[in-house]
């Protein structure tokens, strides 16, 4: 929440949409996760795979950065239920602990993409650029 507020407060529009879509991402997983099942999470996987899609889309569009880390930890999760889903022997503890690590490591991503927008913005605005311009 702290990062998300985080995003509201000093991020641009890139920011805010990440943090909207974590959230959201955390409210549906809240809605459709099973409890006390050591089972692969499928609704939860497919609710990280839209939060993944929307890391990449920001990712492609973006002239920074961060939302690429973002959605590599994304990535992360994916492959965490895919591998759970593969291999029955992983506990259900190392499941979801390492699916936690990386949607912490994506927030710290967005957290990161907040904090630095004011001074991003202040070093790169330029009336000159074409819109959709990159500077990688």
């Amino acid at each position: 929440m702290l990062v998300c507020g985080l995003a509201l407060w000093r991020g641009r529009n890139d920011e805010r949409l990440a943090a909207a879509g974590n959230l959201a991402s955390w409210a549906i997983s809240l809605v459709v996760f099973k409890a006390y099942s050591a089972d692969t999470q499928w609704y939860v996987m497919a609710v990280d795979v839209a939060l993944l899609a929307l890391y990449v889309w920001l990712g492609l569009r973006s002239r920074r950065f961060w939302p690429l880390f973002a959605a590599a930890f994304a990535l992360l999760i994916v492959v965490t239920h895919l591998a759970h889903a593969l291999d029955t022997g992983v506990s259900g503890w190392a499941y979801l602990t390492a699916a936690l690590i990386w949607s912490y490591l994506a927030l710290f991503a967005i957290g990161y993409g907040a904090w630095t927008a004011p001074y991003y913005d202040a070093e790169t605005t330029d009336p000159a650029d074409a819109p959709g311009a990159t500077l990688r």
